[in-house]
């Protein structure tokens, strides 16, 4: 098992709900990551079409699945969620970035295939599900005509899509990132936008629909046995413009989380009232420890010095 991070802003809903975003491709900040190029899509294409007899590329139906299947590969990985860790709690870029510049915070994790929970038995069985954290690589060629072998010349597309997914630009090497990939009908969670307040109000027992503030709303299951049905209120809520801006969280499995760190622009304050939230919270634990960073006067670093309980 490997104790990773979570940069993130200073959030009281965190506290009160240890949640990690499950982000689709489209919702990532570099436009170029997990997105299948069209050198890579024509390779597999030429793989799956050119080099077997029974598609013709004068038949209609053959042209017309063809097609249907060069769109598939492009979108297939907006059906995935990606949550991103680092193996590196001190990269002052990150506090600065992530961690609304030292006024937020790092979350060590224990991160395992049961840092989740997973509703879908096919989720444990997928090919492109990352159950476990996955390294991701680093290059300045974007996967194309020179992606290996095993990514084009098999009967699915798993290794197609996990290749996509899992390598960047040079230009992100010093997050030394870390991916779980994990299918969007495994959501826990979603925070949306609700466009009219009727609909909160209609969705009876099944849905837990709790106003946040203005008109953000969190939405989940009531029960585990409705968990399956999240995905589909989603995407018809949607479909009828009930709701908007929808984003989609994993809940952190109790012990999960093992420590938090707090930037060096935290107030005590801050800090004092996030530690009471978290040791009052049974969905952390009881065995979470609490540092704080503090800045090197001789170099451009900062060290954790870990506070004492709270109860001294």
């Amino acid at each position: 098992m490997r104790i990773l991070y979570k940069y993130m802003p200073l959030r009281d809903s965190f506290f009160d709900d240890p949640l990690l975003r499950l982000t689709p491709p489209s919702g990532l900040n570099d436009p170029f990551d997990s997105k299948p190029t069209q050198a890579g899509v024509e390779k597999k294409l030429k793989f799956f079409f050119d080099e077997r007899d029974e598609f013709k590329d004068t038949d209609p139906k053959s042209v017309s699945i063809r097609a249907a299947y060069e769109r598939d590969l492009k979108t297939g990985l907006d059906q995935f969620g990606i949550i991103s860790l680092t193996e590196d709690p001190y990269n002052l870029l990150m506090w600065s970035h992530y961690a609304n510049e030292h006024r937020g915070l790092v979350v060590s994790i224990l991160c395992d295939s049961s840092t989740f929970d997973y509703h879908h038995n096919f989720t444990e069985t997928c090919g492109v599900s990352k159950t476990k954290p996955t390294r991701v690589r680093y290059s300045n060629v974007r996967p194309g005509y020179q992606m290996p072998d095993s990514t084009i010349y098999e009967y699915f597309e798993h290794n197609f899509y996990t290749h996509f997914a899992m390598i960047k630009g040079n230009d992100w090497i010093y997050e030394k990132e870390y991916r779980y990939l994990l299918r969007l009908m495994e959501a826990d969670v979603a925070i949306v936008d609700v466009n009219f307040a009727s609909w909160a109000n209609s969705q009876g027992a099944d849905f837990r629909i709790t106003h946040l503030h203005g008109k953000t709303y969190k939405v989940e299951a009531s029960c585990v046995e409705k968990r399956d049905s999240l995905p589909w209120l989603l995407a018809f809520a949607q479909g009828r413009k009930n709701i908007s801006n929808v984003m989609l969280f994993k809940r952190l499995r109790k012990n999960s989380v093992k420590g938090i760190y707090f930037g060096c622009r935290v107030s005590g304050r801050d800090i004092l009232k996030a530690r009471e939230k978290i040791e009052e919270n049974p969905l952390f634990g009881n065995s979470i420890s609490f540092h704080r960073s503090i800045e090197s006067q001789d170099r451009f670093e900062i060290t954790f010095e870990r506070l004492e309980s709270s109860s001294n």
